[in-house]
């Protein structure tokens, strides 16, 4: 008995050891962050187990549970550095947030209350991780095994169409910054490696729609790079093909690009002449610079293109103006007038031209001796301007008649010079009224 009994004492206490062993093992082993291979195991765990659940106390748990094993994922990320195992980390990350969607889709099929904010936000993030999963193969170089590309592929086509319905959802609640987001995932992902296939060319029917959308709404947010990205997918699109030009030249404005702001305005002016904003716009910017040569240019050029809009022959007026063509101005106002007899600027433009003219004949008179005939043939012309502007500036007044700091100082030199007392009067004590009303 003695000997069997010290046979068999070594034998337990090495059992007693290693079970402790083991049981230590497993207590600091949770107590441990986990290795690659336990979170993607966990995760995997998580992943099916997690349910749409009715009671709230238990939806929370299940939505812990799975941020939970994201974030172990991530965690581990961070530190791994093997390509394979990192791709592995990316799919099943994916794969949590395709089981969130799985579950606010489950609650659209029961007709409960769901959230759509996590609903479209756990599309985006899957097609975030599972690009970067495809990287992390891709980075294995032409000799690595595409073990989850097949999988990755066929996850992001079939999601892909809820990253546009996102994109659309944002759109009506006019929120741009997100649909920017989904849009802008929507169209990059094309690109990627594994899907250049299946949109070669992006070929897609609704790329060019997409692309004007994204477009309009990279404007709206100052996200003007994207406006020129995206500008000639844009133009595929067969409406509103005049926007996206006027879209992209406020890009180019909004980023000081004043080169190719003006290449694109004339580019816009001649495919797009109906398209005011690219006339306007050149013109004022050639005024400002003082280019009234090449202001008035543009404006016969357009003039010629469609003799009958005002628009054009507006421009040419000031810019005659400008360049103390006065006669010019006059006959481009009298051609607005026969078109519209009521426009206001064309009324104003010809009674101010008419006055410029009065004042040089004035400037010449004075040169001149009292007794001269010149001075006479002056005195005479400066009258008669005068006279010829009374009728469009008196039009200007019935047309705008709270617009007197404008009108009323030519009118005022109109009835001045006229030897008009009564009309002088009265413009005299509406221009005082005015300059009274004035003061702070």
């Amino acid at each position: 008995m003695s000997g069997r009994t010290a046979g068999i004492a070594p034998f337990g206490f090495f059992r007693m050891r290693r079970l402790l062993f083991i049981i230590m093992l497993a207590f600091f082993g949770r107590m441990l962050p986990a290795g690659g291979a336990n979170v993607v195991r966990e995760a995997r765990q998580v992943i099916r187990n997690a349910r749409y659940e009715e009671n709230g106390d238990e939806a929370r748990k299940v939505t812990e549970r799975l941020n939970t094993a994201e974030k172990n994922l991530l965690d581990a990320l961070a530190k791994e550095e093997r390509p394979l195992k990192k791709a592995e980390m990316y799919y099943m990350a994916a794969l949590v947030q395709c089981r969130f969607n799985d579950i606010e889709n489950e609650k659209v099929y029961l007709k409960r209350a769901y959230d759509t904010t996590l609903y479209y936000n756990s599309i985006y993030n899957a097609y975030r991780y599972l690009a970067k999963c495809d990287s992390a193969e891709h980075s294995m170089g032409e000799g690595g095994k595409r073990k989850f590309r097949p999988k990755v592929r066929k996850r992001l086509l079939e999601h892909r169409p809820n990253l546009l319905n996102a994109g659309r959802f944002y759109l009506r609640k006019r929120n741009y910054e997100e649909a920017h987001r989904f849009l802008g995932l929507y169209l990059s992902s094309a690109g990627y490696p594994l899907l250049r296939e299946d949109f070669l060319a992006q070929n897609d029917s609704m790329y060019a729609r997409v692309a004007y959308w994204m477009v309009a709404v990279g404007y709206h947010i100052g996200a003007y790079g994207d406006v020129i990205r995206y500008m000639p997918e844009a133009m595929r699109f067969h409406r509103n093909r005049n926007y996206v030009e006027e879209y992209l030249c406020r890009s180019y404005l909004a980023l000081n690009d004043t080169a190719a702001w003006l290449h694109e305005l004339q580019r816009g002016l001649l495919n797009f002449p109906d398209h005011v904003y690219f006339f306007t716009s050149l013109q004022e910017y050639l005024t400002r610079k003082g280019r009234y040569d090449d202001a008035l240019s543009f404006a016969e050029l357009m003039i010629r293109y469609d003799p009958k809009n005002k628009v054009f022959w507006h421009a040419k007026a000031l810019a005659c103006m400008r360049k103390k063509d006065y006669d010019g101005c006059v006959e481009s106002c009298d051609v607005v007038l026969t078109l519209d007899s009521m426009d206001i600027e064309a009324n104003f433009f010809k009674g101010l031209a008419y006055c410029r003219m009065a004042k040089r004949a004035s400037d010449a008179m004075k040169q001149e001796d009292l007794r001269s005939a010149a001075y006479q043939r002056y005195k005479m012309d400066m009258v008669g301007y005068y006279a010829r502007a009374e009728k469009p500036l008196e039009r200007v007044r019935g047309l705008s008649p709270d617009k007197a700091d404008r009108w009323g100082p030519l009118l005022y030199q109109v009835y001045l010079y006229q030897n008009k007392g009564r009309e002088f009067e009265e413009i005299e004590r509406l221009l005082e009224q005015t300059k009274e009303s004035g003061k702070p």
